[in-house]
């Protein structure tokens, strides 16, 4: 198959469109990451996506909506019931006024709400459980799409399964190529980490993956902090991204699971690792100490003043440079002492992700 690489004017718009209504998939800009998309409420089209990606059938995929139902009369609850995305029982349910609250205070943008699912939602897309994971992108290109279509787009992140997400149309090319019917090149991803997952269910709210929309300003609406889902062991997972290893690039990554100048063996560490010239680092902010990254080849900060939006953006992107160096064999990350709050949880889970089954203490003298 040859993928077309389309650019995001009015004309490849509508070129995008004719594609997914042929029941082809197609990789699409969000402000998260790249999404591969094709029709949710087709089961071929859908099942495309899970081949190109080399996706377990299990893991479900979040359903993109457009902007439209902001302005129906019917206001977007019972517009998505109608539509048949949500159940009719999501509107007499305890759950209803977060669903509501949530839509108003971050739609569109990067939260992910896993409800009650419709009946034109089909078992491909939720992996057969009873929920859907939805949002509503704020993307101009993706809603684009979206607004000349007759469907929402079930849309994973554009790369081979459990691999680096993509932040650029060069990515998913890099990824999917010859995989896929098109790309459509939208620019930088501004987020660059993927949208916040949870769950509405009764007594409360549940966080099933952290991301661009923090659990600080989610309680700011709901008045409570959401819980926090224990690491998935299993293969039922109730979203996307809730699995123990995912996000990882080919070359082994260790996390050192605090600041790497605060590391009181870091010497002995690298020491452990070998030869510090192979050895690529992705720290999450300057170094405060006289430890000196000059002896090593390649290192990327994730920001150079311990922003952790400016942090979020660069995570894949500096992630993929280090695996596609060819001087590095080994990457190297570390956590900032404040990984539980704002985007920096979020960088938190991607990299404990990404280096899991790999425990710094026993993996490297393997190496």
């Amino acid at each position: 198959m040859k993928t077309e690489l389309l650019d995001s004017s009015p004309h490849s718009i509508g070129r995008a469109c004719a594609i997914l209504e042929s029941q082809k998939i197609v990789a699409l800009p969000t402000e998260t990451v790249y999404g591969l998309a094709g029709n949710a409420f087709d089961e071929a089209s859908v099942r495309k996506i899970f081949s190109a990606k080399s996706r377990p059938y299990f893991d479900p995929l979040i359903v993109h909506i457009s902007l439209k139902v902001l302005s129906d009369p019917a206001g977007v609850l019972h517009a998505l019931i109608r539509d048949g995305i949500l159940a009719p029982s999501l509107a007499a349910s305890s759950d209803r006024s977060n669903f509501e609250a949530l839509v108003k205070a971050f739609w569109p943008g990067p939260l992910t709400l896993v409800v009650p699912r419709g009946p034109l939602i089909p078992d491909v897309v939720t992996g057969g459980h009873p929920t859907v994971a939805i949002r509503m992108p704020s993307h101009e290109v993706f809603q684009s799409v979206l607004g000349l279509l007759s469907f929402p787009l079930a849309a994973p992140s554009a790369n081979r399964f459990g691999r680096i997400s993509p932040t650029t149309a060069e990515h998913v090319r890099a990824e999917l190529d010859g995989r896929i019917a098109a790309i459509v090149d939208g620019g930088p991803c501004g987020i660059g980490v993927e949208s916040t997952i949870i769950r509405l269910e009764e007594g409360g709210i549940r966080l099933l993956r952290p991301g661009g929309v923090s659990s600080a300003e989610i309680a700011s609406i709901t008045g409570s902090v959401p819980r926090t889902q224990q690491r998935l062991h299993s293969s039922a997972p109730e979203a996307p991204g809730m699995l123990d290893e995912h996000y990882a690039p080919r070359k082994p990554l260790f996390l050192i699971p605090e600041p790497i100048d605060s590391h009181p063996d870091l010497r002995e560490l690298l020491r452990e690792l070998g030869d510090s010239s192979r050895l690529g680092l992705l720290l999450h902010a300057p170094v405060r100490s006289s430890f000196d990254v000059s002896s090593f080849k390649s290192h990327r900060i994730l920001s150079g003043s311990g922003d952790g939006a400016e942090a979020a953006r660069n995570l894949f992107s500096f992630m993929r440079e280090l695996d596609e160096d060819p001087f590095v064999d080994v990457i190297l990350a570390d956590l900032p002492e404040n990984h539980f709050e704002g985007m920096f949880a979020a960088i938190a889970d991607r990299l404990q992700r990404a280096s899991r089954n790999k425990p710094l203490g026993q993996s490297v003298k393997k190496l």
